[in-house]
């Protein structure tokens, strides 16, 4: 730690949270509709690009209050949000209809431009990387030496590195996906990680942190692209840290204002006068990872203040070594390593890991190392903090891996083994409604906001649409019940939820202008899928082409996973998602 920072921090009252987005006019002018872009991998990522693609087209971007993302949906919506360039044509990729879709438009339609170019990438090679460079200063002997570079990955090396191995997913990310739209400089991260760029909201935010830390007047901070809808990354704490589990894992966030966590949660549980703090509110991005305050937040009005954000006060932070960098946010959203942590293996030493605090109003703090993981691990679409904040309208985008299964009908007892829905459905969704069992492989125990009777609600107007052959998306409304473990209060008023699944559409494929490319979709779904669109739309999350490629997709997958996920919200005929979000507009 170095010299301190000073930094707003909000701390949360109860059940009462602040959002200091929700304090800047430009956030609460637009309608209270927020867009989940799910987890998944590059496939979460292509579709996502052709599901904003649609929203564009159709003008309903600039309707959107939220986009809450989890894991590869992060990979996007970070990129969507932090795009520095000023064509969105450039970035979405053009709107090609099934009919217009030819052989060559799927091979040569990707550009280096676009949000989801990345997906084409090796992932793997950027964490080897990562992990087997030496340090840079070594670099010129050993382009000299006779070892190998492997050599120097031994773990009684690690203190020579910039960054340690902690960092290696991150920056993989960062490499692999942000660093074509420049929002990751892979030899500043390299030679010196300090001197990557910060992230906050917008000039009049960055103005305010560099007026009250004169030290970072000469740093880079990246800022929201104009009119974006207000991003939260979604990533979870990984607890107990020795040894995670379903059960104990806990949300926490990242927006363009703040990182941390709104309900204040203590872990052993039931409020363990030993327990360790987690939550109870936020510290801006630039001031996070620093050491604990020694005094509580001193009032606001002891420091320049150039708007209002509903802060608690000024906190000073020592300042840590290395600051909290974009790449860090979107690659702790899609930690996959933090998996095999609280399933059969140990390989701690990859997952994120940062010095936290919780913020709240008591004095002493505590602070400690912490491991972060996928925020997939504990709720893949992004829903709650929707509902924490308090949203209308959630429109739901799940590019899962699972297609539906028109066979599974649950019963009406949610923890009944035999209502799993491993491999008939997405498994996030239904412990939204309380189907959990610890027999499952996955099965979210802590996550229901709506009543279990809903659930068929929306099971069934989703199989209903899959019979018409039309795309999957249903608007239902819901009843929110409190839920103690994220801190979620119970609702009088219901709320809107359009639910967008993705799964094969009869309607589309009878539309596509490409036989051979039909065919190929007919051959990569059959009982034994092959071909070059196996498993399309549902892409395997890892592993789609061979044991070597982790999560790389091919030119001609990621083109046409876009254009289908971008037709499918124009073809619906029934308008379901311009539909929910007007009748939301006109109410507010």
């Amino acid at each position: 730690m170095s010299q301190g920072l000073k930094s707003r921090v909000w701390v949360s009252q109860g059940l009462d949270y602040t959002f200091p987005e929700q304090c800047l006019s430009e956030v609460t002018s637009k309608p209270n509709i927020g867009v989940c872009f799910s987890g998944g991998g590059t496939r979460a990522m292509t579709a996502a690009m052709g599901q904003l693609r649609a929203l564009d087209k159709l003008g309903i971007i600039p309707k959107i209050r939220y986009i809450s993302c989890v894991s590869g949906g992060s990979w996007a919506s970070t990129i969507y949000t932090y795009y520095k360039g000023t064509n969105d044509a450039e970035l979405l990729g053009p709107v090609t209809r099934a009919q217009d879709i030819t052989k060559e438009h799927v091979k040569e339609g990707l550009t280096p431009t676009q949000l989801a170019y990345g997906a084409t990438k090796s992932l793997v090679k950027s964490v080897a990387g990562w992990e087997f460079s030496p340090p840079s200063f070594l670099l010129p002997w050993l382009s000299r030496s006779r070892f190998s570079r492997s050599w120097f990955s031994l773990p009684w090396f690690s203190p020579l590195w910039e960054y340690t191995s902690h960092d290696v997913w991150n920056y993989a990310i960062g490499q692999t996906y942000l660093e074509d739209h420049e929002l990751f400089d892979s030899d500043v991260a390299t030679k010196q990680p300090d001197d990557l760029p910060y992230f906050s909201y917008d000039e009049t935010t960055i103005n305010e942190i560099k007026q009250t830390n004169p030290d970072l007047s000469n740093k880079e901070f990246l800022k929201v692209h104009e009119n974006r809808p207000f991003l939260i990354v979604n990533s979870c704490v990984l607890l107990p840290q020795d040894d995670p589990s379903q059960d104990n894992l806990i949300s926490f966030e990242y927006t363009p204002l703040t990182v941390g966590r709104p309900h204040l949660t203590s872990f052993p549980k039931n409020d363990a006068p030993d327990g360790t703090k987690y939550g109870g509110g936020f510290i801006e991005p630039f001031a996070y990872r620093g050491g604990v305050p020694n005094v509580a937040p001193e009032p606001i009005s002891d420091g320049p203040s150039v708007r209002p954000l509903d802060s608690t006060g000024w906190v000073n932070v020592p300042q840590a070594k290395r600051h909290y960098s974009l790449t860090e946010t979107t690659g702790t959203s899609s930690s996959a390593f933090a998996k095999d942590i609280i399933t059969t293996l140990d390989i701690s030493r990859f997952t994120p890991e940062d010095f936290y605090w919780a913020v709240n109003g008591m004095c002493p703090y505590t602070g400690k190392k912490t491991l972060f993981g996928d925020g997939g691990l504990l709720e893949n679409n992004g829903i709650i903090p929707l509902i924490q904040r308090g949203v209308e309208l959630a429109i739901v985008f799940t590019n899962a891996d699972t297609k539906l299964d028109p066979h599974y009908f649950p019963t009406d007892h949610p923890h009944d083994e035999v209502n799993d829905p491993n491999g008939h459905f997405d498994v996030y969704i239904p412990s939204l409604f309380g189907y959990s069992n610890s027999k499952w492989e996955w099965y979210y125990p802590n996550n229901q906001i709506f009543p279990t009777s809903e659930f068929k609600m929306v099971l069934n107007a989703l199989k209903a649409k899959l019979a018409t052959n039309e795309p999957l998306i249903v608007t239902c409304q819901h009843t929110v019940l409190q839920n103690d473990s994220w801190g979620v209060k119970a609702r009088q008023e219901k709320m809107l939820v359009t639910w967008c699944y993705l799964d094969r559409c009869a309607k589309w494929e009878a539309n596509l202008g490409c036989e051979k490319i039909r065919q190929d979709i007919i051959r990569g779904n059959s009982s034994t899928p092959e071909g070059p669109y196996e498993n399309f739309p549902n892409y395997k999350t890892m592993f789609q082409n061979g044991s070597l490629d982790l999560v790389q997709l091919t030119k001609e997958q990621v083109t046409l996973m876009a254009d289908f996920t971008c037709d499918c919200i124009l073809l619906d005929s029934e308008q379901t998602i311009q539909k929910a979000v007007e009748s939301v507009a006109r109410s507010s």
